[in-house]
């Protein structure tokens, strides 16, 4: 059994999944993903127990080797991986970005690849941190590099900016002052700025730093053809001067290509250093190599020269010097004893520029190759020249390979900054010059000797010598100095330098430079001694050559001086070695040594003569601490031993270079101070030795040589030691300054000369003061240090002296203004130097004396850059002194901030004093704080609030303020309030700083600081909660009684302004920021509520002022989401109202009067509760509040007014009401963004509604206007109309003045009711003229017209009214407009808004939209929405789920029964179909019913029930919506019999509508009045009104229905009136039907005349109210669409059959449609399917693929099926429009319809149409009707081949015929939808001739009529079967208005015995869900 123990006490608590783990199916198995953070609790072997850190919850075990264990932290009680600071922070910043970077990317925006490549970088800035394989250089490299990512990333996405100190690191922002904070926020700007400007500007020039500079040089590899070893020498070379800049760095490099010492192979590297600023700036700097072969004269292949390089160079070195230097220069001559045979020979030369890379970033590092030519005959110098001038160079085979780097800094800096690159064994190659900076330690004794050329005549010789030379450093005897010479870095130093050797070579050019390192103390007396010496080119010969020439110069010449600077020619002497005696080494001492002390002799000795013609120049270049070049510095360094000389030393040492005098500074400096202290005649030299000091001190000062004033503190501090100095230097000043301010008397010329002269010199003390009072401090605290502080009185006394004659002078005339001005720029520096020897508070007194004796105006500027100074001094952080400066800079400030001058240099003193108050090391600032407090914080915050936002100090003054409220107390307030109300200006006060603090964080003014300084603004935030806590006190205490209304006011106004800004909303921010916040600030509101709160209750009677003024802040205030928030803000509200409601009806009275008259009562809170309802709009619109916030409101209010006896009633009301408004503003806030129209309004409408119920007008006004602008924006004119009527039922036909509430932003202008009420007239006129509701323009103008004539008698505006109403009444009757369609629409579900959940409404459709496209736009507006495809009321399962389903289907219009005057009246069509559609509440629709009781067959017309649905909805349509809510559903069922009566009814109606529109208009096409009577005098297959006869007018049915005995007599009465209609009809026909359909006429008159006989012999004969002969009233209609009810159908198919009733379709109904929209587009959208889909049906294919097989679609098997497209019902004109699909074989067709087709195309075409054949037989099937259910089975198969179907392929929507007749359709039997009925095809051979210009009426369907429009077909009669194709044709014509009609053709005839395939189900579409 496994045991478990704990983990507390162990690190492996905290873990990683490295690997998936999922074991779900066996227990207690926690299942983890890589990368997963588990707590681990528990342990046993392998197994661990714990759980996930982001699913606390779930527990289990997993292994152990699953997890990798890692250190940890715990924040904020979550587990961390525990790493460094920048790791971390650039964690979270890639979480932070990548949520942001993902919208970025989804939203293509700009940036995104920008933050992506930041995303990468810092990717793997991460990694490299973590792998803990960089050193620390590179670590602090990387985190900076980090950090700059992290900043401009951030700028790039506007997220906060972070404050870093220099090394990246996050500041604590509570650790440093306010104004500090400012400061960090403005560098972090200026960082992230230079980081972006570095990105965008790599590879340009940097400005460099005033640093030293360094190159570091790592010699890789050199690639040549080596035969001997050779010297590689490296310098540094100015291109332009043709000089080395530096020492050369020898590398001795073997003629196998690799370093000779094995120590230096791979790390051959020097460090170039102290190049100045100026060395980088050469215009050319190269880096030269000089390979110096080591060998034979010549190249040699013998076995010698391939010895080894090692062997070599130890052959050339003595015993003595073997272990010093392995180098190829000895310290003995060539021939050695061992006799080897060694030359220093020219061998080539490399150069490389380095001024590009020098240019380049800091710390650049780079390979380069350097190319490299050899020396061929040319000398080694002439060589580099020809590189450098890229001349005559030829082809460069070899390169050396080099690494370069820059790096900055002195030598000790690099060290510490680079230590892998810089170690310790690194040579150092110096500049042969001093660098910028010489610091005193650095002592340097350098002598750089060059050996330029030299001129050797032949003597013996016949050709030129190989001359080589020898230098050696020698003493006074002659004697060689051993090892002060050095060749370069990185070589042990020599004894004898040996220059190359040129081969024959008279005149050699070496410019060879070697450095001379001798001890000072030995320089005077050591000399160069030069030995020329010919080397043969034959060895054995060589060796038997001895010297020719001897030159020699000595280092220190006689005067005291060193060899001078520059180019020495010396004298050569020829060795006569047989006289020359070698025992006396320094014999040529005796001789001159250069050319010009010669002065023409020929000097000699026993053994040396003069060689005339001969000649050796070198140049010289010293660089030296200790010596120098000057005479005149040399003969005051020398003083004591000339003394003659003094004042000429000390008057000639301002004529000394600047370079010599820095150079020994220390030395001039004591050598000024001993003659000062031990001088004989102090009258004359203290005067010349002081100048002479402050001239030593204004060349120190120079900018030239400023980094020397580095020296002459260091000597001041540590090598001064005079200690007498201080009481001479003294007496000179106080001289000076006294001869300056009390001139001496003396002739006028003579007084102006001394005056000006002694003005001179004190300008020349006071500007240099500073350091001469430091050498009188230093020299005194010596003297002190020695004698016990001794004498302090007598000094201080002096000391005190002296600044009292500081201040005198300052009172002298304005010609001493430079000397003050000095005076000021060093009083702080005296000041603190003075510290040391005076005290402390007399100083501060004597200083606050000089400034305050500076008249006003006078030095401004230099007086404030004093008072800055002393700021940052010792002085100012002593609190006793700083009680004595500090007012005094305060009032200095506070008078220049009045006057507005110096501002800038006033806001950076009171920076750095808070910032120095701040500091902890400064003692007590409670006294410091007070007096600035005083003195500056009302001036301060005036200029803050004066300033313009733009100006750049404005944020430095804000910080200013804040610095100071951020350090005060509770006894700071105190004492300020105390002043103020002393002084009357407490109360301006308070209402400054609180309108100055609400200012600050307003939302409407620029803000103060950016807003993504987080830090900063929440810091401001947090200090002005501390002032508004203590404020609030002094508000209390103060303003209470007496009562300041104004001021509570403000308080109340800036307090919840400032808890309602933005950076306070911690919910709004991302998890980050919430956390960054909590850790630093915490949230800040909870205390704001607090306080506001706890202000509300103080205020007591003084309630009522402020109820509806501070109802909307503190409503806003309330709406935070913060719950403990609103739990304390919220009881204010029913505060507010027990205020008003107990608050006085009497204004004189006040709240507390009524507490003692109880009827004074106001008894009521109307005041609040409107202020309440306008303010949440306002703030719930604004995106405030939400659930959570309704629910506690709720709670609490309702909770406070049961608990109180007088307000439960009206309390509870009034919450329970403003939670129902706050509902419906949540869910407007959250509709009103849906891309649902329909939603926007509803919600809109809703609120519309409250505002009306609760009588707010101007919410009610505001939202009338939103509603209009929505309907104006999808262009829903008419119901725009019908909104903006609400606005004028509140207005008034009289001339009252408007009231705020009722005034319209569209009608600004309108000042009175009736200008209101006319102007939103008229706009509502045009409206409903744009929404073609001409009928309610006409009402608005009668309206408008009774005022105009009976009111205001205004007869021109009344004729131009009556013009614009006559045209609304001809716009009726002659302009096309089609009634909108409605739509019954059910929203199940709770996924849909709450207000449509489980709601039935009613839609007007838009216009010429159709039952599918009504669908398609509601699964649009409801993406996620499921489309119905029944009737049935769904269950709960649908009704109560999360999803959204929704049912459509069409429904009819009911007329009200104020329509009925148009019965039976003779009016034109056009008036009564407005009326049909449009003001209706009432809708139905009607579906099949089969009655399962009835028996008998289910095709008998006895069988088929409706059932009828009748809807009422809660407002008419079209309203101020296209829809409304049902109110009421009646549901009942319609009798066959009553179905039939209404069928009659309506054929009647339709007969009677098409006879009136012929005789009123005899223009119209006689074809719609054919057909009509073609279908019901000869009723084909459903047998007409023959069926009702059979079924309901007999005996057996009346004994069976005894009830039905009225319908019976009234179907029989319909019957009986129909003949004379038809007979009306006929008569019409006959004299309009053209020649052409004469048959037709007769055939018509034939069958009416046998109808008539039977009609009349049993009901009896009736007469009709329309006559033939009399003349109708003429309703012509140009230019409009005739809308005849007429048959669609087969002209045989009987109206008043069976199939014509709602048992299988809906009645058809043409309504009138515009050209547009034409009866093509009416004909192709009619179906005939007797179960029409309720969402999209199967379209047909368009025009473009009429190539394609129509139909096809896969089965299971993947293989296509063929299957046709039908129509619905019977696509044929004879087939009745309810009945099932019939088909009629060919055998059974008898007759022929071509001539009826013939007929029928003829009278379309016109007279020029030839002459159809006639129709002779009627089609009629030979056997009985199929059964209903044998047609239902029919149906249910796709209809053969040759059943009479018809193929469309030419519209856009058609309905499938296999779908089978279903009671539950959703298309319903009342629709009048023209896509519910598909006409008949016209005959295939008029499709394309057919002229249709004479048909001049659009076939339009009127509602409630039955008729069916069909063209006769025109068939051969061999034709059997054809299959019908509808195609669209134009019809256009002259007079009236274009339209399109359908053409019918018959394509094709095909096989109808074949068997029908089986029928596939339908396909359902994509919306649809069937429900069963």
């Amino acid at each position: 059994m496994s045991v478990w123990s704990d983990c507390n006490a162990k690190q492996a608590e905290f873990g990683i999944a490295k690997c998936n783990f999922d074991q779900e199916t066996k227990p207690h198995r926690l299942n983890l993903d890589v990368g997963d953070a588990v707590i681990i609790l528990k342990e046993t072997t392998h197994w661990y127990y714990g759980y996930r850190q982001k699913a606390k919850e779930t527990r289990g075990i997993f292994p152990k080797s699953y997890i990798h264990l890692c250190e940890y932290n715990i924040v904020n009680g979550e587990y961390c991986i525990q790493r460094t600071d920048i790791v971390e922070e650039i964690t979270k910043v890639l979480l932070e970005w990548g949520s942001i970077a993902k919208n970025y990317f989804l939203t293509t925006n700009p940036s995104f690849p920008k933050i992506r490549r930041k995303m990468n970088e810092l990717n793997n800035n991460r990694a490299a941190l973590i792998s803990g394989n960089l050193p620390l250089d590179e670590v602090r490299k990387v985190k900076l590099l980090a950090t700059n990512q992290i900043d401009t990333g951030n700028k790039l996405l506007g997220l906060d900016m972070v404050v870093r100190d220099e090394s990246g690191d996050i500041l604590d922002t509570n650790a440093i002052c306010t104004t500090e904070l400012y400061e960090h926020h403005v560098h972090a700007i200026q960082r992230i700025d230079k980081a972006n400007r570095l990105s965008s500007e790599k590879g340009t020039t940097r400005t460099l730093n005033k640093y030293s500079h360094n190159i570091l040089l790592h010699v890789n590899a050199f690639v040549c053809k080596f035969q001997e070893d050779s010297d590689l020498l490296f310098t540094l070379f100015d291109g332009e001067t043709h000089k080395p800049i530096s020492e050369n760095y020898v590398v001795k490099w073997s003629r196998t290509g690799m370093a000779r010492d094995i120590d230096q192979i791979d790390n051959n590297r020097v460090l170039f250093t102290d190049l100045s600023k100026s060395d980088l700036a050469i215009a050319k700097m190269y880096l030269v190599c000089y390979a110096i072969r080591i060998g034979s004269m010549e190249f040699k292949e013998s076995t010698d020269s391939k010895r080894t390089s090692m062997s070599i160079a130890n052959s050339m070195l003595n015993a003595s010097s073997r272990k010093a230097s392995q180098l190829s220069v000895s310290s003995s001559g060539s021939s050695t004893s061992n006799g080897e045979y060694i030359i220093r020979r020219p061998f080539g030369v490399a150069c490389k520029d380095l001024t590009p890379i020098i240019n380049k970033s800091d710390d650049f590092r780079g390979n380069i190759d350097l190319p490299f030519i050899m020396c061929e005959k040319d000398t080694l110098d002439g060589t580099l020249r020809k590189l450098i001038a890229n001349k005559d160079i030829g082809k460069i085979d070899s390169k050396m390979a080099v690494t370069i780097e820059v790096l900055r800094g002195d030598i000790k800096q690099i060290k510490e900054d680079f230590p892998r690159l810089v170690h310790t064994n690194v040579p150092v190659a110096r500049k042969m010059g001093f660098p910028e900076v010489i610091l005193p330690g650095d002592v340097r004794n350098d002598l750089y000797l060059t050996i330029c050329s030299g001129e050797f005549a032949r003597i013996a010789k016949t050709s030129e010598k190989n001359v080589e030379v020898s230098v050696c450093v020698a003493n006074e005897q002659g004697y060689l100095m051993p090892g002060v010479l050095s060749i370069g870095a990185g070589h042990q130093p020599i004894d004898e330098y040996k220059s190359v050797v040129y081969y024959h070579d008279d005149k050699p050019k070496w410019q060879e430079t070697f450095k001379i390192h001798v001890p000072i103390e030995d320089f005077k007396q050591c000399h160069l001694r030069f030995v020329l010496k010919h080397r043969s080119s034959n060895e054995q010969k060589d060796r038997t050559e001895k010297p020719f020439g001897l030159a020699y110069v000595r280092l220190m010449q006689a005067n005291g001086t060193t060899i001078p600077q520059g180019q020495h020619v010396l004298a050569v002497y020829k060795i006569d070695h047989k006289k020359y005696d070698k025992t006396v080494a320094n014999c040529y001492m005796e001789l001159p040594a250069t050319v010009a002390e010669l002065q023409g002799a020929k000097p000699s000795i026993s053994g040396l003569t003069l060689l005339p013609k001969d000649q050796l120049s070198i140049g010289v270049n010293l660089c030296s601490t200790k010596l120098t070049q000057s005479v005149s510095l040399l003969g005051l360094l020398n003083w004591s031993a000339h003394k003659e000389t003094l004042e000429q030393s000390l008057n000639a040492l301002s004529t000394v270079p600047g370079e010599e005098v820095v150079k020994f500074l220390q030395d001039i400096l004591d050598a000024l101070f001993n003659i000062l202290v031990e001088n004989d005649n102090p009258e004359k030299y203290d005067q010349l030795v002081f100048m002479s000091i402050i001239h030593l001190i204004e060349t120190v000062s120079d900018l030239k040589y400023q980094h020397f004033l580095t020296v002459l503190d260091v000597y001041i501090n540590e090598s001064f030691s005079f200690t007498l100095a201080y009481t001479k230097l003294m007496d000179v000043l106080q001289k000076n300054i006294s001869d300056a301010i009390t001139p001496k008397e003396k002739s006028a010329d003579g007084n102006d000369l001394e005056e000006s002269v002694a003005v001179r010199r004190l300008y020349k003390t006071t500007r240099y003061l500073h350091y001469v009072m430091k050498f009188v401090i230093r020299s005194r605290v010596l003297y002190a240090e020695m004698n016990c502080k001794t004498e302090y009185v007598d000094f201080a006394t002096r000391l005190q002296e002296l600044l009292r004659m500081f201040i005198d002078m300052i009172g002298c005339p304005s010609n001493l203004l430079k000397s003050e001005g000095a005076l000021l720029k060093n009083l702080h520096i005296i000041a603190t130097d003075l510290m040391q020897v005076f005290d402390q508070v007399r100083l501060s007194i004597s200083i606050v004396e000089i400034l305050e004796k500076f008249p006003p105006r006078r030095l401004t500027q230099s007086k404030m850059g004093c008072i800055k100074d002393f700021v940052e001094t010792k002085l100012f952080t002593l609190p006793k002194c700083r009680a004595i400066l500090l007012p005094v800079f305060c009032k200095h400030i506070k008078d220049h901030l009045e006057s507005k001058e110096e501002i800038a240099e006033c806001i950076n003193i009171m920076n750095n004093i808070l910032k120095l108050l701040f500091r902890s090391d400064v003692g007590s600032t409670h006294n410091d704080i007070r007096d600035i407090m005083i003195i500056l914080f009302r001036t301060v915050m005036k200029a803050a609030h004066a300033l313009d936002r733009d100006t750049g100090l404005v944020g430095k003054f804000f910080a200013i303020m804040l610095g100071i409220l951020q350090r005060m107390d509770a006894q700071h307030y105190e004492y300020f309030v105390k002043d103020l109300h002393q002084r009357g200006e407490l109360k301006h006060f308070v209402i400054e700083i609180l309108l100055v603090f609400e200012e600050l964080v307003s939302p409407h003014q620029k803000p103060v600081f950016p807003r993504d300084w987080m830090d900063m603004i929440m810091h401001q935030n947090t200090v002005i909660l501390g002032a508004l806590k203590h404020l609030t006190v002094v508000i209390t205490d103060y303003f209470l009684c007496p009562f300041e209304k104004q001021i509570w006011s403000n308080f109340f106004q800036c307090s919840i302004a400032f808890l309602v800004q933005s950076p306070l909303q911690l919910n709004d921010f991302n998890d980050k920021k919430r956390q960054i916040v909590f850790a630093r600030y915490r949230d800040i509101r909870k205390d704001t509520a607090m306080e506001i709160r706890k202000m509300w209750f103080q205020l007591g009677q003084h309630k009522p002022k402020f109820v509806p003024q501070l109802v909307e802040p503190i409503l806003e205030m309330s709406m935070i989401p913060e719950r403990e928030l609103r739990q304390e803000t919220i009881p204010i509200f029913f505060d507010m109202m027990q205020c008003e409601y107990y608050s006085s009806r009497l204004e004189l009275e006040s709240y507390g009067d009524t507490k003692f008259n109880n009827a004074h009562h106001k008894g009521n809170f109307s005041d609040f509760k409107t202020a309440m309802i306008e303010k949440l709009d306002i703030l719930i619109g604004a995106g405030k509040g939400d659930a959570e916030y309704k629910h506690l409101f709720e709670t609490i209010m309702l909770e406070r007014c049961a608990a109180h006896n007088t307000l439960n009633v009206d309390g509870t009301a009034f919450v329970e009401m403003v939670t129902r408004l706050m509902d419906k503003l949540l869910e407007y806030r959250f509709i009103i963004q849906d891309e649902s129209k329909e939603n926007r309004m509803a919600c809109t409408f809703s609120l519309l509604q409250f505002y009306s119920e609760v009588d707010l007008k101007e919410m009610y006004i505001r939202y009338v206007y939103k509603l209009c602008a929505l309907h104006m924006e999808f262009e829903n004119y008419t119901e725009a109309a019908f909104t903006l009527k609400l606005h004028t039922e509140l207005l008034r036909w009289t001339d009252t003045e408007l009231s705020p509430q009722l005034r319209s932003y569209r009608h600004s202008s309108c000042r009175t009711h009736r200008q209101l009420k006319e102007a939103l007239y008229f706009e509502i006129m045009e409206y409903f003229d744009k929404g073609k509701q001409w009928e309610c323009a006409i009402d608005m103008c009668r309206v408008l017209a009774r005022q105009y004539e009976e009111e205001i008698f205004d007869y021109l505006k009344l004729a131009e009214l009556l013009n614009r109403m006559a045209m609304f009444y001809e716009k009726i009757i002659k302009e096309l407009r089609h009634n909108s369609e409605y739509f019954r629409v059910c929203f199940y579900g709770r996924g849909f808004p709450r207000f449509l959940q489980n709601r039935v409404y009613i839609f007007r459709g838009k216009e010429y939209e159709r039952h599918s496209d009504f669908c398609a736009r509601m699964l649009v507006q409801h993406p996620q929405a499921e489309l119905m495809q029944t009737l049935e009321a769904p269950g709960e399962d649908i009704t109560n789920s999360d999803g959204q389903y929704i049912q459509v289907n069409k429904v009819e219009p009911i007329m009200g029964q104020e329509f009925n005057k148009f019965n039976e009246k003779i009016i034109n069509n056009e008036i009564v179909k407005y009326f049909t559609a449009n003001n209706v509440q009432k809708f139905q629709f009607s579906r099949p019913f089969r009655d399962s009781l009835g028996g008998g067959d289910r095709d008998d017309v006895r069988n088929l029930w409706l059932e009828r649905t009748e809807l009422l909805i809660r407002f008419p349509l079209p309203g101020i919506l296209r829809w409304f809510p049902v109110v009421d559903t009646n549901t009942f069922k319609i009798s066959p019999l009553a179905r039939a009566v209404e069928i009659m009814k309506d054929t009647n109606r339709d007969i009677r509508q098409l006879v009136i529109l012929h005789k009123s208009d005899e223009s119209l096409h006689i074809n719609p009045l054919s057909m009509k009577l073609n279908g019901i005098v000869d009723p084909a297959v459903m047998g007409g009104f023959a069926k009702y006869e059979e079924a309901f007018l007999t005996d057996e049915y009346l004994e069976q229905n005894p009830d039905d005995k009225e319908l019976v007599e009234e179907l029989k009465e319909l019957i009986a009136n129909q003949i004379p209609l038809l007979e009306i009809a006929i008569q019409l026909h006959r004299m309009r039907a053209p020649d052409s359909l004469k048959a037709l006429q007769e055939h018509l008159e034939g069958c009416f005349a046998d109808m008539q006989q039977h009609v009349e012999l049993r009901y009896g004969r009736k007469s009709c109210d329309l006559k033939i002969e009399r003349d109708s009233v003429v309703m012509r209609r140009p230019n409009t669409l005739m809308s005849p009810l007429f048959d669609v159908g087969n002209n045989r198919n009987s109206e008043t059959s069976m199939g014509s009733s709602d048992s299988g379709l809906s009645k058809s109904t043409f309504l009138p449609r515009p050209q547009t929209n034409s009866i093509k587009n009416t004909l192709a959208s009619l179906s005939f399917n007797t179960r029409p889909s309720l969402g999209h049906s199967p379209s047909i294919k368009s025009n473009k693929n009429k190539d394609k097989t129509p139909g096809k679609r896969r089965n299971k098997d993947g293989k296509v099926k063929e299957r046709e497209a039908h129509s619905l019902s019977s696509s044929q004109w004879y087939t009745p429009p309810l009945s099932t699909i019939t088909s009629t074989p060919e055998k059974e067709i008898n007759t022929s319809i071509a001539s009826l087709a013939s007929t029928s195309n003829s009278s379309l075409s016109g007279p020029k149409t030839p002459d159809p054949h006639v129709l002779t037989e009627e089609l009629t099937p030979k056997r009985p009707l199929r059964s209903e259910m044998e047609k239902e089975r029919r149906l249910s198969r796709p209809a053969s081949i040759a059943t009479p179907t018809t193929t469309i392929k030419n519209f856009p929507d058609t309905r499938s015929l296999s779908e089978s007749s279903n009671r539950n359709s959703v298309e319903t039997t009342d629709s009048t939808s023209e896509e519910d009925i598909r006409p008949p095809p016209l005959p295939a051979k008029a499709r394309d001739s057919t002229d249709f210009t004479s048909l001049s009426q659009n076939m339009d369907w009127m509602p409630n009529g039955y008729s069916l429009l069909s063209s006769i077909s025109n068939t051969s009669s061999s034709s059997m079967s054809t299959t019908s194709t509808l195609t669209k044709t134009s019809i256009t014509n002259t007079t009236y208005e274009y339209l399109e009609t359908t053409n019918f053709s018959l394509v094709g005839a095909v096989d109808g015995n074949k068997p029908r395939p089986p029928t596939p189900p339908p396909k359902p579409s994509r919306h649809s869900k069937h429900i069963p």
